[in-house]
């Protein structure tokens, strides 16, 4: 890998150091001159400034300092109309001022190519009572290809982000694509150069268009206007807006709001879309809403994405009452047909006059016929029991996350300093507790950051003091030069585990429900005990894909 075997460069690499200390301690050189100056200025600097580096699975959050794994080569194992990746750190251990890294396309041996993602990890700052420090976060694209720069400083951690995306016509086997890195301060030095080859897997089987759950997130149209610094009210806003949705749509999340108003013809495409799971229907005024009923109701797949969502937790008599004033208004002017969705973090709440206990299933029934409570709900057996009956009874199961389940918790949310396979095994959850829908109630709250997300993860002080990252999931674009958004490692997390639902819903039709929930059980036994094993989880993935493969060819 390094152009000089293992053994021979572990060898050669002592004899520099105990050379240089000899060296040193003979100098008579004071204790102010650190060994890394020593050799800088001429003692075993080659040997010594060779790069370490270390593949991760893309769960892991790699920090900026600390020792590296010893994982040298990483096989990226993805189904056709799918996205994988894996990540790369690189460690110097002597300043050598600047390197230079290139990633090439994945080629197969007919010279078939995959896109090919190569993005700069981007560190976050958080502070709060119980974490310090940053993390990575936004993915900070580069072109494939192109040299791309990077300050090598002693012991720092450079991560990278590395994957393909693939099509339903991708030619399935191996593929594989060639880092390069190289130190512009000495190229002609061959033992800093990184030379190291990545494989991608392409299986013989292919994830739908249309996604197996259901999604519905918030996007911010005010908070992408302003961190763009365009009017809100601009045609620009409005392209930055679409930019943005589709965006989501590309890593299978279906925002609250469509691009353009339901009742115009432009919105036809976006309804029809199958990548698009659910759209919320505007609480309007009474003509308004007829008009949506109307056009809505004139094909049968837009009625079925369509929901209203004019009310959030209820959680006292006040908010019941509005929530019972809303049903019966709509009845009134829609009639007994629409969908409605009303979020709520309790089994029960309490009335504020009597004290009497009411379980929101209850006020719900025969109301909102899209349930979401938050997850933590599904951890009380007698409300898994009554959720099941509503579910016979046609109703659809959704769950949410935001500021809670808190991040001092042990439930799997999508906080930043959380470790990186919560996020994805929350989708596996889903599937264990046969839930169809995850809403979740923002992408792009910057308000609270001064509309500068990438200034600080704290984006919602007011639920907490370690909430970081809380309603977003993208950075804006502007800070980079991007006139669109900037992913991160928790919304490709998220993309993940809605195509690992996948995978577990075509195992579930495949091999039956008995492969599909031992599967689960070996990476998640319920909504508090799971793995933690970056390993583990990727195997078990590997695993899963292998037998959906045999079964869809055998």
């Amino acid at each position: 890998m390094f152009g000089l075997s293992s053994i021979g460069a572990y060898f050669k690499r002592i004899i520099a150091v105990f050379s240089a200390l000899i060296i040193f301690l003979s100098s008579g050189m004071t204790a102010q001159v650190s060994v890394t100056q020593m050799l800088v200025r001429g003692v075993a600097p080659k040997l010594l400034s060779v790069p370490s580096y270390s593949f991760y699975e893309p769960t892991v959050k790699i920090q900026k300092t600390g020792a590296l794994e010893k994982n040298a080569e990483h096989t990226i194992y993805v189904a056709k109309n799918e996205s994988e990746y894996c990540q790369l750190a690189v460690q110097a251990r002597l300043d050598r001022t600047q390197a230079v890294a290139s990633l090439s396309e994945f080629t197969n041996e007919n010279g078939d190519t995959l896109e090919t993602v190569f993005c700069e990890e981007y560190f976050i700052k958080t502070t709060g009572e119980t974490v310090m420090g940053s993390y990575p976060d936004a993915l900070i694209p580069i072109a494939v290809g192109a040299e791309y720069e990077i300050p090598m400083v002693e012991m720092q951690n450079y991560p990278m982000f590395i994957g393909v995306k693939t099509t339903k016509d991708t030619v399935p086997g191996d593929y594989t694509a060639k880092f390069t890195l190289y130190s512009t301060q000495d190229r002609g030095n061959e033992y800093e150069k990184l030379e190291l080859e990545i494989t991608a897997h392409v299986w013989d089987f292919e994830l739908p268009d249309d996604p197996a759950m259901d999604t519905a997130m918030g996007l911010g149209w005010g908070d992408i206007a302003r961190a763009h610094h365009v009017d809100s009210g601009s045609a620009a806003a409005k392209e930055l807006y679409k930019t943005y949705y589709e965006f989501l749509l590309e890593h299978h999340v279906s925002a609250y709001n469509l691009p353009v108003d339901i009742l115009s013809d432009e919105a036809d495409v976006y309804m029809s879309d199958p990548r698009c799971t659910s759209f919320c229907i505007p609480y309007a005024g009474d003509d308004t809403i007829r008009a949506y009923r109307d056009k809505l109701q004139s094909n049968p797949e837009w009625a079925a994405k369509a929901y209203f969502y004019p009310i959030d937790e209820p959680h006292s008599t006040e908010n019941v009452n509005a929530y019972n004033s809303i049903i019966a208004r709509l009845r009134s002017v829609w009639g007994d047909d629409f969908h409605m969705v009303t979020p709520f973090y309790g089994i029960e709440l309490k009335d504020d006059e009597t004290g009497e206990i009411i379980r929101n299933l209850e006020v719900q029934s025969g109301n909102s016929d899209i349930l979401c409570p938050e997850t933590v709900c599904f951890s009380d057996k007698d409300f898994c029991d009554a959720i099941a009956d509503r579910a016979a009874q046609g109703d659809k199961i959704w769950w949410y996350v935001c500021c809670g389940p808190g991040p001092k918790t042990d439930y799997c949310n999508l906080f930043t300093q959380q470790d990186g396979i919560k996020h994805r095994i929350l989708f596996w959850q889903q599937k264990q507790y046969d839930v169809t829908g995850l809403l979740y109630w923002s992408t792009t709250y910057w308000t609270d950051v001064g509309g500068d997300p990438w200034t600080s993860a704290w984006t919602t002080p007011w639920t907490g003091v370690d909430t970081f990252g809380d309603g977003s999931l993208m950075y804006d674009g502007y800070h980079v030069g991007v006139n669109g958004p900037v992913s991160s490692l928790r919304l490709e997390a998220v993309a993940n585990g809605i195509e690992d639902y996948e995978y577990l819903t075509m195992a579930q039709q495949l091999l039956g429900d008995d492969y599909m929930n031992k599967t689960i059980s070996k990476v998640a036994k319920d909504l508090t005990n799971y793995t933690l094993s970056d390993a583990q989880f990727a195997k078990v993935r590997v695993e899963l894909g292998n037998a959906i493969e045999a079964a869809v060819n055998g």
